[in-house]
């Protein structure tokens, strides 16, 4: 009799276990093999937006000349820490797009900055600084992407990190991934997208995300959110399981005294 209601407490448990566990699985759909080739994911190159910080170097034949270009605008400002650290305090310098979208510079004044990729606002600015410089050469980049993971993770708020690529998985990392009460199959990213706001949903279950760029590149200002798990609904289905065990169990025990 000891032995019957062990199993009646041990066969629950482990069914609700073997329930759960596929659930909890990242790319359960990704094929059972040591090595697996992913198809080559082009990057989705960032727009600058109001607030932005970027880091433009200015070369030239004249080095001198060059360099009162480069030695303008340098703002500073205290901001997210770098590396992933959230709420941290440290020096960030570089030139700030103002709210009507234009980056000031000596000599050219207000350049339209707002909108346009790295590339395209570098070869705006080579064409302008033209009229002055001779052998002219701009570099221009983001000194970091800004992001936010809210809801069910380890650790929520908004991160910044010091990278020009950063993926879904990165971004979920950062937020000390997904604890067990997660749920993976309906993550939203809330995205601004051609001009309007738009909800993405993820199923981490599968594999869809590693082959579509749109969502596994995290854009700057994305918004991550991931609701927590259903546990009512998790319960009730531990508790069928348990009651219909229970009552195999029951009916085997009158059998088998007969």
């Amino acid at each position: 009799m000891k032995n019957t209601y062990y199993w009646l407490i041990v066969i629950p448990l482990i069914i609700s276990s073997c329930t759960s566990t596929k659930q909890l699985r990242y790319f359960n759909d990704l094929p059972d093999s040591a090595r697996i080739e992913l198809p080559h994911m082009a990057q989705v190159e960032r727009s600058i937006q109001d607030g932005d910080r970027l880091s433009i170097t200015i070369g030239a034949e004249d080095p001198e000349a060059a360099a009162l270009f480069n030695n303008y605008g340098g703002v500073s400002a205290s901001g997210g820490g770098a590396s992933g650290a959230r709420g941290g305090e440290s020096e960030i310098v570089g030139y700030l797009v103002a709210a009507d979208g234009t980056i000031e510079l000596p000599y050219i004044g207000k350049t339209p900055a707002s909108g346009l990729t790295a590339t395209q606002f570098k070869d705006s600015l080579t064409a302008r600084l033209s009229k002055y410089l001779k052998g002219v050469m701009v570099s221009v980049r983001f000194f970091q992407i800004k992001f936010t993971v809210l809801g069910e993770v380890r650790s929520p708020g908004t991160y910044t990190l010091p990278l020009q690529r950063t993926t879904f998985l990165d971004a979920l990392g950062a937020a000390g991934d997904l604890p067990i009460t997660a749920k993976r199959f309906d993550i939203q990213i809330y995205r601004d997208y051609n001009g309007k706001r738009t909800i993405f949903k993820v199923d981490l279950r599968k594999k869809d995300i590693l082959y579509d760029s749109e969502l596994f590149q995290v854009r700057h200002n994305d918004v991550i959110y991931v609701q927590p798990r259903d546990s009512r609904r998790f319960s009730e289905e531990t508790r069928f399981y348990a009651s219909f065990v229970t009552l195999a169990v029951g009916l085997i025990a009158i059998f088998t005294r007969f």
